[in-house]
């Protein structure tokens, strides 16, 4: 535990999946979009984006919880999962404070890289990662596929997400968001369920109650140009309809024309990727 005079800083590793989930709620409240979780949704969220609990703070005044920041890490490659302060709390120099301390601890770890996302919107959010060093490298949006089913829907092989993982890992295919990026998608909470079109293209979706959810799509580079990626989106809506086909809004804005062309109605909400390279100490 380290004490800054008027806030103690926590290991995460000390706190069980409910007690992170319900910090993390409260820290939460209030928050752009609703965000509420269970110790059981925490632990199999957050365990498939490589949660650190090592390098994860809870921040406490008083001995109660005020801010919270989440830390995943894969090589020398560290993301901020979560990151959040007190409605109460804020505006005085915590959450400043606390991301002064994630980017020294990572520089310290010989971490290379910081990175999170923000909802596009959260100009707090936005302004205190800007001054911690942190700057957009690009944007990721969400889409809808239109309630019509095409006609004439192909068949589609099941295959292990892990499967599809290693695809793109072969081909390079790494330079993603981290929530669709090859280290995630074979563990994502939940089932997965992952299918190809004739190797030709392949999906990873995750059925839901009320939405059939599109984690990424992929057409190796030489099949490319060819409509494989269409006719796997009707085979996909044809086979969960009635379940809407609904892309998260992890999908980077370069590919947003693709669906838009297809008649896919885009999520007004979008978020900003941010990034720091942490090659040299400060």
């Amino acid at each position: 535990m380290h004490n800054d005079g008027r806030f103690d800083y926590h290991n995460a590793v000390r706190y069980s999946s409910d007690e992170l989930a319900n910090i993390l709620s409260h820290c939460f409240e209030n928050y752009i979009v609703r965000f509420v979780l269970d110790g059981q949704t925490f632990a199999a969220r957050f365990g498939a984006e490589d949660l650190s609990l090592n390098d994860s703070l809870i921040v406490t005044h008083r001995n109660e919880p005020v801010a919270v920041a989440l830390i995943a890490r894969r090589g020398r490659h560290s993301r901020v999962a979560a990151f959040s302060v007190r409605p109460e709390m804020r505006g005085q120099g915590l959450g400043k404070t606390l991301m002064q301390r994630l980017v020294a601890d990572a520089r310290r770890r010989g971490d290379r890289r910081l990175s999170l996302e923000v909802i596009e919107g959260n100009e707090a959010a936005l302004a205190l990662y800007h001054r911690a060093g942190l700057r957009i490298v690009r944007t990721l949006t969400g889409h809808q596929a239109p309630k019509d089913v095409p006609p004439g829907t192909a068949a589609l092989q099941a295959v292990d997400p892990l499967t599809v993982s290693h695809r793109l890992t072969a081909e390079g295919a790494t330079d993603l968001p981290w929530l669709i990026a090859p280290e995630s998608l074979f563990k994502l909470p939940g089932k997965p369920q992952a299918y190809t079109l004739n190797r030709q293209a392949y999906a990873v979706v995750m059925p839901g109650a009320e939405h059939c959810w599109l984690r990424l799509i992929y057409v190796p580079p030489q099949h490319r140009g060819q409509g494989h990626a269409r006719t796997l989106l009707a085979a996909l809506q044809a086979q969960f309809a009635p379940l809407p086909l609904t892309a998260n809004v992890f999908v980077p804005e370069v590919a947003a024309p693709f669906f838009t062309h297809l008649g896919w109605r885009q999520d007004p909400l979008r978020q900003f990727e941010m990034d720091m390279l942490l090659d040299s100490p400060q």
